[in-house]
């Protein structure tokens, strides 16, 4: 008969949906107790399990030590298992992250490079009561305080619903040993000064405190899912394209308002912040542009918000190109095709959905280019009577961010096509056309 915890595993696997039989499990194995019981777990529950240790190169010795007690552990139970090491001193040196971070980032990315189905972590429920507490004192909203979610994209933690003491009564029972990192007995660390000096007072105040936060936690993470369940359903109502309705975001509820604006927020990879979310908010309800990381911006136009990046790859930095027919161009970050079709004579027949996007080829002269928009252009639209300036044309079809962007064809003597408005007059298609030039966006 299975231990308990091994029938507890096997229970919040199913609860959450977090494995099915068939799929490789990856275990992030540090040879600690959490992760040393985990990977016997689901041993013993028959998946298809392998592990990875990760060697952060900052104990010496001791860290040596745990990874040879990993392989071999490992090699008792005839388990697949990879080494990577990784230089976590170094990575804090290069970026503005605590040690503790750096570990947590180059671990995860360490797991994501091999291949499995799922990446199992072995967070335990002491460590959701850490997670909580620690929110709480630096500041957070319901999710932070929710802790660590059980299933997270590819990662699951078949132990959040264990004790840290049940499981090491587990491997008592088993007669398996595990390593000590010397660092989590330290309390120069924040989450050791919880583990150490907080958790056990408020065991003394609640000797049920476990229990008790199990239960709580579990409320935290239903009303958190659901608020996230209204969020995604808001998010895609207040999302046209790439920019989003101001008064849509406006009449949200601040739960969900909050929520939805993080979401935009993650969209443009810009760090969630209450500092981003105000800024946010305040372009919403006010207008106007704002600085929202580097070369990033947002601003609002007639009641939509936008966020854009600058870019400055070689590219962006071009005011001009020759185009030559049949090629495809890198144009300020949108890949534009330009063809030659030939129509003999049956100029009615060009598609409508070209119709702003082509020209007589054979009346151009000397050499077409595509260039950014310029002080003083002008050109008349077929059609029309006079010519029309081109910086008022943009600032109707474009929004501020993509001006520089839309296509703007000339030849020697100046604009012959604007993107959105179509050719000028003089090489307009006609009943004499046979050769069409077409150009068409295929990547924004």
């Amino acid at each position: 008969m299975k231990s308990e915890l091994v029938q507890r595993v096997g229970r919040t696997i199913e609860k959450y949906n977090m494995a099915h039989k068939g799929e490789r499990l990856l275990v992030g194995l540090s040879g600690g107790a959490d992760s040393a019981a985990l990977l016997l777990c689901l041993y013993e529950l028959g998946y298809d399990v392998c592990a990875c240790h990760v060697n952060h190169c900052i104990r010496g010795e001791e860290a040596d030590r745990d990874q040879h007690f990993c392989e071999e552990l490992c090699r008792g139970l005839g388990i697949e298992i990879t080494v990577k090491r990784v230089d976590v001193p170094a990575y804090c040196r290069e970026n503005p992250v605590s040690e503790e971070e750096g570990a947590r980032l180059l671990r995860y990315k360490a797991l994501q490079e091999i291949d499995a189905d799922k990446i199992c972590t072995a967070h335990n429920l002491d460590d959701c009561l850490e997670t909580t507490l620690f929110n709480l004192a630096r500041g957070s909203g319901l999710k932070g305080i929710a802790s660590i979610p059980p299933v997270r994209e590819n990662i699951i933690r078949p132990l959040i619903e264990c004790r840290r003491a049940d499981i090491e009564e587990f491997l008592a029972e088993k007669g398996q040993n595990f390593v000590t990192d010397s660092t989590n007995l330290l309390d120069e660390y924040s989450r050791n000064k919880l583990r150490h000096k907080v958790v056990p007072v408020l065991r003394e105040i609640n000797p049920s405190l476990m229990d008790t936060f199990a239960k709580t936690l579990g409320f935290l993470r239903e009303d958190s899912a659901f608020l996230d369940k209204l969020s995604d359903e808001a998010f895609e109502k207040v999302t046209c394209g790439d920019s989003f309705s101001c008064k849509m975001i406006r009449e949200l509820d601040y739960p969900v308002r909050r929520r939805v604006i993080m979401r935009i927020l993650t969209k443009y990879d810009i760090e969630v912040g209450q500092d981003k979310i105000e800024i946010i908010e305040t372009l919403v309800n006010q207008g106007g542009k704002a600085n929202v990381k580097s070369n990033c911006f947002a601003y609002t136009k007639s009641g939509t918000l936008y966020i854009f990046t600058e870019k400055n790859d070689e590219n962006n930095q071009q005011d001009e190109l020759k185009i030559e027919p049949e090629s495809v161009v890198n144009w300020q970050g949108r890949s534009v095709s330009f063809k030659l079709v030939t129509i003999d004579g049956k100029f009615e027949n060009v598609n409508k959905k070209f119709a702003n996007s082509c020209l007589d080829y054979d009346k151009i002269k000397g050499v077409i280019v595509l260039r950014k928009r310029r002080a003083g252009d002008r050109f008349r639209l077929v059609n029309r009577q006079h010519s029309s300036d081109v910086r008022v044309l943009m600032k109707q079809g474009f929004p501020v961010h993509k001006r520089d962007s839309a296509v703007i064809l000339a030849d020697d003597e100046g604009i012959v096509l604007a993107e959105n408005f179509g050719a000028a007059d003089r090489v307009r298609i006609d009943s004499s056309t046979r050769v069409v030039l077409v150009f068409e966006v295929i990547d924004e």
